[in-house]
């Protein structure tokens, strides 16, 4: 089995059509593992009892509306005009619940396929963005493709992509914005290295990200972070051009803050658009807080923010950052016994689960690969862009250790990790090339890929929420504080 891996591998990396086949295979894949029985449970799990409900009355009336305490029973049942008139506070922007709103309107309100048919394929979609971003960033075309297979089989991105919450699409917005960024680096050092000179400009793919990003902090305000960090990296590769080309230094402070006021602008822009329907509406939570209604938006921002940073109600599967960092504590969605022969079938009895459990391959061996590149971001481009994109998704929360957050915030720095276990493992091959080891080096990176395909197989009806006997949850459970 590994020999014809290395064989497939060996005709992948001379056919373009090859290529572009496996790309398919791989994200069909990651479909099926993200779209089958996604309509199971039919009840609205973990938060989606707010997102579901809430992306419904937004796209209704341009603004979310208040529900009765046991909204959800009705909700679940198909009668889902329960809602009441009076505005709803809700602590996160508009964008994300729009999405949402996408499949509802395709499947109706009372479909559970509907509620997460959009993260479904946000998060089927992620798969060839990170084979593009891996290509542009690795330059093999084996290796980029075993990035996206990475994507396509890791747990915590599967589980989310099956959730109707804001984190899987948040995950989309930052791997959009990161692939426009690598587009905007290589036309910026393109221009600049055929001219010769670097003169300022307003950068046309920087215009692009400003307005994803700006989109990416309207589904959760996490995104800020990744529009800053990225701006970071827009700058220390400008310098490390105009270093190269021995030009004025000075040049990429000012392109630095052309930048800076492109992302921001055009993000600021994006993001308040985001919030149409609520400024050109009347009856949205706090519409009328203030005189205008930029005045009353600020208000809003006002309230949330402190809503979020004092956060610290108990709850049984929050993890802090460095918790993250071991997956101590991954997230249970869902859980259920059942003696029921329609769910159960021959089993009689089962379990149904739903918990966003890593790749255990791919999340340690991604973490691993971004501890080897640290100490190379100043020599190493791609080193840089990956480490300042983990950076951006988990160094701020260090600030809010005492803050509820979960496992599962972690799943929008899987594609970080699918792509920087992808690029050591080809640094690894292309030295074994260079010195002779190149057999005996493929085999073990395919040993790796096929563990991870075995973790996967391994953990899938945890994934999507598949009847299996009580022993083989349990099993599953390695940790006995993951239960």
């Amino acid at each position: 089995m590994i020999s014809a891996l290395n064989r497939l591998a060996l005709r992948v990396h001379s056919s373009r059509s090859l290529t572009l086949l496996a790309g398919f295979a791989i994200t069909a894949l990651g479909a099926l593992l993200r779209f089958g029985n996604n309509a199971n449970p039919a009840t609205l799990v973990f938060d989606e009892t707010y997102y579901v409900k809430d992306a419904y009355t937004l796209g209704l009336f341009g603004s979310e509306r208040t529900w009765p305490e046991d909204a959800n029973l009705d909700f679940e049942a198909g009668n889902t005009d329960v809602f009441e008139k009076v505005g709803s506070y809700v602590v996160h922007p508009p964008f994300g619940k729009w999405i949402i709103f996408l499949g509802l309107q395709l499947f109706g309100a009372d479909s559970p396929f509907g509620w997460r048919f959009s993260t479904a394929l946000l998060g089927t979609l992620v798969i060839p963005l990170v084979i593009f971003i891996a290509w542009r960033l690795i330059g093999s075309r084996v290796f980029a493709l075993l990035a996206g297979l990475f994507i396509a089989l890791e747990g915590q991105s599967i589980v989310m992509s099956r959730t109707a919450i804001l984190d899987g699409i948040l995950t989309f917005m930052v791997v959009l914005g990161l692939a426009i960024l690598v587009l905007a680096d290589s036309w910026w050092r393109d221009r600049v290295s055929t001219k010769g000179r670097a003169a300022l400009t307003i950068q046309p793919w920087l215009i692009l990200l400003g307005v994803v990003m700006g989109l990416a902090s309207s589904v959760k305000w996490s995104g800020l972070y990744f529009l800053a960090f990225f701006g970071i990296y827009t700058f220390l590769s400008d310098l490390r051009v105009r270093r190269k080309l021995n030009l004025r230094q000075l040049g990429a402070w000012l392109q630095g803050l052309i930048n800076a006021v492109t992302l921001l602008l055009f993000g600021i822009a994006a993001y308040i658009i985001s919030w149409s329907g609520w400024i050109l509406g009347t009856d949205g939570w706090g519409r009328q807080a203030e005189g205008t209604w930029w005045q009353s938006l600020w208000a809003y921002h006002q309230n949330a923010f402190s809503f979020h940073t004092n956060l610290d109600s108990e709850h049984p599967y929050q993890a802090n950052a460095f918790q993250w960092l071991l997956a101590l504590r991954p997230t249970a969605f869902f859980f259920e016994r059942f003696e029921d022969a329609e769910i159960c079938g021959a089993l009689g009895d089962c379990t149904v689960a739903i918990t966003a459990i890593p790749n255990l391959v791919v999340f340690f061996g991604g973490l691993l690969a971004l501890l080897w590149l640290l100490p190379r971001v100043f020599s190493d481009r791609t080193a840089l862009v990956l480490v300042l994109g983990f950076l951006a998704g988990w160094l701020p929360w260090v600030i809010y250790l005492d803050r509820t957050v979960f496992q599962f915030y972690t799943v929008v720095l899987m594609p970080f990790f699918a792509i920087a276990l992808a690029y050591v493992l080809h640094h690894y091959w292309r030295t074994s090339v260079i010195r002779g080891w190149q057999l005996k080096r493929e085999r073990r990176i395919s040993y790796l890929v096929l563990a991870t395909v075995i973790v996967a197989l391994y953990f899938s009806s945890i994934w999507m929420g598949l009847a299996t006997p009580d022993w083989v949850w349990r099993i599953q459970m390695l940790l006995p504080f993951w239960i």
